[in-house]
């Protein structure tokens, strides 16, 4: 019997446009609360501008307006199709949510989606409730993202990467923890997880054995801090609590 992860799932492949025009790829996940629907990705994806600076990541400066997304079908197992998301509305106004307090790189864009659709089926990433893994430095992650574009069958790719900052200091060292990592273009808004098989540490300090495999997200990757061959592969992860507290806050971007 063939089986899709359900975080794997949860990952949606979505690349930037500005009408027709394409401007770069990358990832997002879904995210449900309260009966509804949100993609969850990156500031500088959704804006096309470098976090924190503001500055073009486009070379001629375009931005996008809408997203190409390949959703999970309903009524097929495998199967995904292309969707575009208008993420300005009819005065050019951002519709996607920022962080009320802080500035961070995370963006979340309410989805038009009632759950009932007979075309797609959207699996938001909490849809199930995991248990409260410890999270350590130097324990193995997986970032789960796009590095060779969007295209079908649309299932994200699992690289690995290992947790190198203190996850206990994220509240303090700007809402975002260190993983080491080399990935590519395309893995930014990719969703974090630790993931463990047979023994399981939790959060509360008891253990479990089992044979099932336990998982936990971390939080949104958003790229390396040095992207030169000889430099150090160190990436950037937005603590997964900022999506609720953006998704609270209510608050939509002004450019």
């Amino acid at each position: 019997m063939t089986r899709i992860d359900r975080y794997s799932l949860a990952v949606v492949p979505l690349e930037q446009l500005f009408n027709e025009e394409s401007l770069g790829i990358a990832t997002g996940f879904i995210w449900s609360r309260n009966g509804r629907f949100y993609l969850v990705t990156n500031w500088h994806v959704i804006t096309c501008r470098r976090f924190p600076t503001g500055e073009n990541l486009h070379c001629q400066g375009a931005r996008p307006n809408r997203l190409r997304v390949l959703f999970n079908l309903g009524f097929q197992q495998f199967g995904k199709q292309e969707h575009l998301i208008t993420i300005r509305d009819d005065d050019s106004c951002p519709c996607w949510l920022i962080h009320p307090n802080r500035n961070v790189d995370v963006a979340v864009l309410p989805l038009h989606y009632d759950g009932n659709d007979p075309i797609f089926a959207l699996n938001p990433i909490n849809g199930s409730e995991d248990p409260d893994l410890f999270v350590g430095i130097g324990m193995d992650c997986f970032v789960l993202g796009y590095p060779f574009g969007i295209e079908p069958p649309g299932y994200p790719v699992w690289k690995r990467g290992s947790i190198a900052s203190e996850p206990d200091l994220t509240r303090m060292t700007g809402d975002h923890m260190l993983v080491d990592t080399a990935s590519r273009p395309g893995m930014s808004g990719a969703p974090v997880i630790v993931r463990t098989w047979g023994y399981h540490l939790f959060d509360d300090g008891h253990t479990e054995v089992d044979e099932y495999a336990h998982s936990k997200l971390v939080g949104i990757y958003s790229g390396r801090l040095a992207a030169r061959p000889m430099e150090a592969q160190i990436g950037m992860v937005w603590g997964a609590y900022l999506i609720d507290e953006i998704i609270t806050g209510g608050r939509r971007d002004e450019d």
